[in-house]
């Protein structure tokens, strides 16, 4: 199980062109790690900051299909004060202003476990019930929501 949440996008673009896009539109800073990582960070009222790596999503497996695997990018969430619940609450804000603003379908996963939400182009949020994991075992509950596969 990851101790970070994980937002999904639907892009094309690679991990720093749609950093360079999508993180000045939440007041995200983009910065270059010293092997090419680009990573997105933003300062939380209170001291720390809410951010992680957004890079190629890595984990579609044909083999054991799920909601994920349509998504070629992935931002790696965390915090860097506070405890899980802190990080669950400041993620799903933060995925509610990425939702607003994205050009491309997005979806959010506490862990890698337990799909919270999705947002299709149109900027339409759709919060999930406990427990929906993004595995085929929740398949009809999540299919309607899942993007057709990126070209």
């Amino acid at each position: 199980m990851s101790t970070q949440e994980h937002v999904y996008f639907h892009s094309g673009h690679s991990a720093a062109a749609f950093a360079a896009e999508i993180g000045p539109a939440v007041g995200m800073a983009v910065i270059r790690g010293g092997r090419g990582e680009t990573f997105l960070s933003r300062p939380l009222p209170d001291g720390g900051a809410v951010g992680g790596e957004l890079r190629a999503n890595e984990l579609a497996d044909p083999v054991e299909p799920s909601f994920l695997d349509v998504f070629p990018l992935v931002l790696d969430l965390g915090i860097t004060i506070g405890d899980r619940g802190r990080q669950l609450a400041e993620a799903r804000a933060l995925f509610a202003e990425l939702a607003g603003v994205s050009p491309v379908p997005v979806a959010l996963v506490r862990g890698y476990d337990f799909l919270l939400g999705t947002a299709d182009g149109s900027k339409k949020l759709v919060w999930f019930p406990e427990n929906v994991t993004p595995y085929a075992e929740d398949r009809e509950t999540w299919l309607p929501f899942q993007p057709a596969v990126h070209r």
